[in-house]
């Protein structure tokens, strides 16, 4: 079975169990390799609502991929918490302080950043962490704050063995960011977060990120006027001496005219020339002038408002091409696209108009 479909069934619990290539679930957990480690549990909740919990950190390359398969199964509609290898049946404070460490991070970021910051990093992460405490039913945020340390780190964060004094000032912290977010919950709304940036990181720390990344936004304008001004200018060399090329190819001095760069579909990407007897395209197709002549009636007559009518041009070798479209003046036929203009000056050299 392919690992996709393993991922499929587990989500939408179609099966007790099923396997596919080191990957694998039964009954709610579902795992890489094998029950060291699982990617990902449905679980459930005091009153029967369904929840995912899901393991995204790294392992290996094909883990990686097990974990896409999971991530990409769950219905769009689902309730989903990325708890590491945190995954528990009831819920724990080790989500919490982790998610309060995230945000943390993120807001300390604000003191160095010369970019624009995200505020979904604080509060997309904070309106999770109250999902999966709401989810849970753990408690009251007044309950959670007046949990001790060790209710809060557990046993598997990385300070559990640390004295009670480190413990107690890390905690202290993460406690003292929770408050200030529930203090200002309303912000949420109006997708700000300048309050809370400087409660955590001291007042001015806000002006002072906004002045870094109003000053990068100048400068990013500029950098991308500088880019826009120098692409112009090398596309207007290269249109340039195309132009130049083009003119000898018309008169005859070189046989063959080479586009070296891309031309968007709505303009012309062929010209047409008169050698002796013979109507050339830039594409090197040649009918002769009395095949000219016809097609060239009917695109004067498509120019002054008649309707397009597919039809055939026959080249000098009796080879058949299609007419495909004529709209903006712009003849398309297979891989040619001539402008109406370019037809009328071959219709006046011939003495057509």
């Amino acid at each position: 079975m392919n690992n996709s479909m393993v991922a499929h069934l587990w989500a939408y619990e179609q099966e007790e169990s099923a396997s596919g290539s080191n990957f694998f679930f039964e009954g709610t957990s579902i795992y890489s390799y094998g029950y060291h480690f699982e990617v990902g549990r449905i679980v459930k909740n005091k009153q029967g609502k369904k929840a995912y919990l899901i393991n995204e950190d790294y392992y290996s390359a094909t883990t990686s991929k097990h974990q896409c398969y999971v991530r990409n199964a769950i219905p769009t509609w689902a309730m989903v918490f990325s708890v590491g290898d945190n995954i528990s049946d009831t819920g724990n404070m080790r989500f919490v302080a982790s998610k309060l460490e995230s945000i943390k991070k993120s807001i300390e970021k604000y003191k160095r950043a010369k970019t624009e910051l995200s505020y979904t990093d604080i509060w997309g992460a904070f309106g999770n962490m109250m999902d999966y405490i709401q989810f849970f039913n753990m408690g009251t945020a007044k309950s959670i704050l007046k949990k001790s340390a060790n209710d809060w780190l557990g046993t598997n964060h990385e300070l559990s063995k640390s004295g009670d004094s480190i413990k107690r000032k890390h905690v202290h912290e993460l406690k003292r960011i929770f408050q200030i977010l529930l203090d200002h919950q309303g912000l949420k709304v109006l997708g700000t977060v300048n309050v809370i940036v400087d409660e955590v990181c001291g007042e001015g720390t806000w002006i002072k990120y906004s002045e870094r990344s109003e000053r990068w936004r100048k400068g990013e304008e500029e950098r991308e006027r500088i880019k826009l001004e120098r692409l112009r200018k090398e596309e207007e060399a290269r249109y340039k001496d195309f132009d130049e090329k083009l003119e000898e190819w018309k008169s005859g001095e070189i046989n063959f005219l080479n586009t070296p760069f891309y031309i968007p579909g709505e303009k012309p990407n062929a010209w047409i020339r008169i050698k002796g007897n013979i109507i050339e395209t830039s594409k090197q197709i040649k009918i002769g002038v009395a095949e000219a002549r016809k097609l060239w009636r009917a695109v004067s007559a498509m120019h002054r408002g008649a309707e397009f009518r597919h039809g055939l041009v026959e080249d000098i070798t009796g080879s058949q091409w299609s007419l495909n479209r004529y709209e903006n003046d712009l003849l398309t036929a297979g891989c040619h696209r001539i402008a109406y203009n370019e037809m009328e000056r071959i219709a006046k050299q011939l003495g057509w108009v």
